[in-house]
Parts: C-alpha cells; sequence; structure tokens
C-alpha cells in the first residue's frame, strides 16, 4: 500500500469521525433542549399552583383575594395589601411563563391555556387597579403584552368563578 492510499484512507476515516462526532452532539443537544422543556414546564406548574395553593390555605386570604378581584373597593389597606402581594406574586409568575413562551422553552399548546387564564386574571376589575398601580414593575414586553389584549377576545366566560 502507497502513503498515498494510506493518507486517503485515514481522511476517509477521519472525516467519518468528525460526522459520528456531530451525530453525538447533536442527540446530546436534543435531550438537553427536551429536559430543558420539562423542567420549566415542570418549575412553571410548581410556581402557578404554589399562588394557588397559597390563596387557598386560608379562608380569609381566598376572600380578600376573590373580593379584591372584583371589587378592591370594599378591602380595607391591610386587605388590599394583602391582595397587590398576591397579585405581584401572581403576575411575576406570569411574566416568567411569557417569557419562557417567547423563547421557546415552553409548548404553544401549554402556552395556550395559559394565556387565556392570564387575560383572564388581568381583566378583572380589580386587577386592572392593580395594574395602573404597579405596571411600572414589570417588563416593557409583558405590559406590552397584556395591555394590547381585548377582554372581549378571551374565550373564558366573563361570570367564572376563577
Amino acid at each position: 500500500m502507497s502513503f498515498q492510499v494510506a493518507t486517503a484512507i485515514s481522511e476517509i476515516l477521519a472525516a467519518g469521525a468528525v460526522v459520528l462526532s456531530v451525530v453525538y452532539l447533536a442527540v446530546q443537544i436534543r435531550r438537553n433542549t427536551t429536559a430543558t422543556h420539562s423542567q420549566t414546564h415542570y418549575m412553571t406548574t410548581i410556581a402557578l399552583s404554589e399562588t394557588a395553593a397559597t390563596i387557598a390555605s386560608s379562608i380569609e386570604l381566598s376572600r380578600v383575594y376573590r373580593l379584591g378581584l372584583s371589587n378592591p373597593d370594599e378591602l380595607d389597606e391591610e386587605e388590599y395589601f394583602r391582595f397587590a402581594l398576591i397579585g405581584t406574586s401572581q403576575f411575576r409568575t406570569f411574566e416568567n411563563l411569557y417569557f419562557q413562551y417567547r423563547a421557546g422553552l415552553v409548548s404553544a399548546g401549554f402556552w395556550d391555556g395559559h394565556r387565556e387564564n392570564i387575560l383572564w386574571f388581568y381583566h378583572r376589575p380589580g386587577m386592572q387597579i392593580w395594574w395602573k398601580e404597579k405596571r411600572l414593575g414589570f417588563s416593557k414586553d409583558f405590559r406590552e403584552f397584556l395591555e394590547s389584549s381585548v377582554a372581549s377576545e378571551i374565550k373564558s366566560p366573563d361570570n367564572r368563578r376563577v
């Protein structure tokens, strides 16, 4: 075997090894992306569930939240403060979900249901009052997403309880 033939064979083997390495990397990146999407979905679900569980853990807190959504003028100063803190927590989670969706880390199907919920909560009378006070504490993109929505486009009935 001549030196040229040996060189050609080794170049072919090296090219094959490079192709196999690229395929291996692509598989690993795909697995990592799937794991990242799964983790994002899980963490968002946990955050949303924790807010709901916190509200549900106290009859008084549930009353404050329910009343705050519909008629915050009926809340005293301390109750409105609690309502505002819940709103901040809830909308921070919503903002995170919005950015995870925009970054492609949650599926369109997962986003669609939550988008509906986010907009339903946003368009509650009490949240509109709260939002006017707190809106600048959220990112411009999230503010534009919420503020460009129209209540009549929400599929959930206006008289839904929560």
